[in-house]
């Protein structure tokens, strides 16, 4: 019996793995969700913006290689901006984001009956960076002048009074890049002191606190977990409230066979090393 715990085959633990995401989600497991304060802060801007009618930015920064944990922020976030009557202007860094921003608007615009061009629109994908942010800050029309669908930003009833970014009452970059660090805080909100906020994968998170800590962000939502505090928040249980049990499940699996192999290494290599 050791000797098969000190040489497991690493097939026995992927079925582990395995059981571990197959079993929850078949049984709809659900866990407690904490809500943290960087992830409220979003939210109650949302709920600020949607008081007084404003209008928000999205910036859809990802790919589909982060799916999972970056789109279910995205259609909570529009869910509840349209349930709050808020209207969103989206845009993109990332080309490859461009399905995928296009998907999240049909899906929450259909469930609210939100109206393109009255409550919301997509610019589509532009390149530039930093230097797209600071035209955007300067002449948001020089930088958009047409959406996706080719209408004039001018007359578009959602846009036509956005002048610049400090028009916008908050702005929300969705990444799965540099994005939020490297073209949305130093080229845009240094700039123009817009309200900024973060969706981001969670191996980004770490690395963006020093920005909350600073107050260049206000909130920030980190990975899987994220999205689905903010699921619970607007009260709508969307893919990542279901994806939370599986993921629970499958932490726990990998930290026990961790402390197994700790065990095991401790009481057979001390033994073997004795023995020499």
């Amino acid at each position: 019996m050791k000797e098969f715990l000190i040489n497991i085959d690493r097939r026995i633990i992927f079925i582990f793995v395995a059981l571990g995401i197959i079993i929850p989600s078949l049984a709809a497991l659900r866990l407690p969700i904490h809500i943290t304060e960087d992830v409220k802060a979003i939210y109650d801007t949302i709920e600020e913006v949607g008081a007084k009618n404003g209008t928000i930015l999205i910036s859809f920064d990802y790919g589909p290689g982060s799916l999972p944990e970056v789109q279910p922020m995205a259609i909570a976030v529009l869910r509840h901006s349209f349930r709050k009557n808020v209207k969103v202007v989206g845009m993109s860094h990332w080309v490859d984001a461009v399905g995928l921003a296009q998907e999240a608007f049909e899906i929450t615009s259909k469930e609210f009956g939100a109206q393109y061009g009255e409550d919301y629109t997509y610019l589509g994908y532009k390149t530039g960076g930093g230097s797209l942010v600071i035209n955007m800050g300067n002449d948001f029309h020089n930088a958009f002048q047409k959406d996706q669908q080719g209408n004039n930003t001018t007359e578009l009833p959602v846009t036509k009074n956005i002048n610049g970014l400090a028009d916008f009452d908050y702005v929300l970059c969705l990444a799965a890049g540099n994005t939020p660090d490297g073209i949305w805080i130093p080229f845009g909100q240094e700039r123009y002191k817009f309200k900024f906020g973060l969706g981001c994968t969670a191996v980004m998170a770490p690395d963006q606190y020093p920005y909350l800590q600073s107050g260049q962000m206000n909130g920030m939502m980190g990975g899987l977990a994220g999205a689905a505090e903010y699921e619970t928040l607007i009260e709508t249980s969307g893919k990542a409230t279901a994806g939370m049990g599986a993921q629970s499940v499958v932490h726990l699996i990998i930290i026990a066979f961790i402390i197994l192999g700790n065990v095991m290494y401790f009481l057979y290599g001390r033994q073997k090393g004795g023995g020499q």
